[in-house]
């Protein structure tokens, strides 16, 4: 069991490097722009990255129902993400321009739902090898170790700017390719198997849907602002945008490596704490960007630190909250039901803040951070989990 332990920490944490090095946030923009692609397309990134990974999974927990080897969907997605980076890798080095850019979405709607499978299926193979009460430790342990190899990647980017220049974007997806194919080799050994409960079949669904999945969604919806607003903090500083790029990913990577563990101790005692401290240090950081006018470099990566932070705390509590409150076929069709649903939430709430942003005389970020203090509020109506 310690060895699979060990196999599934390294595994995830080879994971979440890949998923920061083609981040729709960071890599993919500045590779469009490099192509000259549309800039149109630039803004659909976003989107499609996170709702792509997200909007498949109720249906994938459906066909789950009748499929109880875990780990081979796992192993489906996984190749999916690592073929889809070849072929941005593949479009970036033979294409430029709209055809470029054209061939990067259509990889990154594959390199989503490649994702969808594997963000619902490796919930149960995380809770398969690890018991309740040490999960959020094994989630924080994952983004410790992710958060000095992002170190390792960020560094140097900032660095020899001047030196490496476009064949860095290359090698970062090269990097990202390798880092998906040693998560494969580590957890290919790792066969989950889910048993659905024979009474339900035939159902649509075998989840139960109280007021618990319900109250989760509803919080949990509230709660994709700690990520909705960390645009917002660059935006703010826009003439910098250049030069605060890498040190914004370098804050991002001091963060997890230095919360991620500390998040994953207070989780296993009470994930519904988790978000009730994230919550607090995302308004205290929106707070401090509203009320410090400045455009020194040193304030705005210490608020963006301390947004990371948080954003870790969310992340960490969500997840050890989903995997603790329900157990088998019912845990895969909670995540995969409020996934879903979170990906129909992250549109519309970028659909509309996208919409008055403009006509608005004051900055949207006061909006989020009300919606902030909304979530944490709302984090009692949610029943402990442990």
């Amino acid at each position: 069991m310690a060895n699979k332990k060990h196999l599934l920490v390294t595994g995830l944490s080879f994971n979440k490097l890949a998923d920061l090095l083609i981040s729709a946030k960071t890599t993919l923009p500045a590779l469009l722009i490099i192509l000259g692609a549309p800039a149109w397309m630039v803004g659909w990134l976003v989107p499609i990255r996170e709702s792509g990974a997200l909007l498949p999974q109720v249906l994938i927990s459906m066909y789950l129902r009748n499929n109880a080897a875990r780990y081979k969907v796992w192993r489906v997605g996984i190749c999916i993400q690592i073929s889809s980076v070849v072929g941005i890798l593949c479009s970036a080095v033979l294409l430029d321009g709209y055809n470029a850019g054209l061939c990067i979405l259509g990889f990154l709607i594959l390199l989503s739902l490649g994702r969808s499978a594997c963000s619902l299926t490796v919930k149960d193979i995380e809770a398969d090898v690890v018991p309740k009460g040490e999960r959020g430790n094994l989630v924080g342990l994952a983004s410790t170790i992710s958060g000095v190899m992002t170190l390792l990647v960020a560094v140097p980017l900032l660095i020899f700017d001047e030196t490496f220049k476009d064949n860095a974007l290359l090698g970062v997806l090269v990097c990202a390719a390798v880092s998906f194919t040693i998560t494969l080799l580590c957890m290919f050994n790792l066969k989950t198997k889910v048993e659905d409960n024979g009474d339900d079949k035939g159902k649509m669904f075998s989840i139960r849907f109280d007021k618990t999945v319900y109250q989760f969604v509803f919080v949990r919806g509230l709660f994709v602002h700690s990520a909705l607003v960390a645009p917002y903090f660059m935006l703010e500083n826009g003439d910098n945008a250049q030069k605060l790029l890498p040190i914004y990913i370098a804050a991002q990577a001091l963060a997890s490596m230095c919360s991620s563990l500390l998040w994953g101790k207070v989780a296993d005692f009470s994930a519904k704490l988790t978000l009730q401290i994230a919550g607090v240090l995302t308004i205290a950081a929106c707070v401090g960007l509203l009320i410090i006018k400045s455009d020194t470099l040193i304030i705005s990566a210490v608020l963006f630190f301390v947004l990371s932070i948080a954003h870790s705390g969310v992340r960490t509590g969500r997840k050890t909250y989903s995997l603790d409150v329900k157990e088998g076929q019912e845990r895969t069709e909670l995540v995969g039901f409020s996934n879903t649903a979170i990906g129909i939430i992250l549109l519309t709430f970028g659909a509309v803040y996208a919409a008055i942003g403009p006509l608005l005389s004051f900055s949207v970020v006061y909006i989020m951070t009300a919606m902030m203090v909304v979530a944490t509020i709302s984090t009692v109506i949610l029943p402990n989990e442990k």
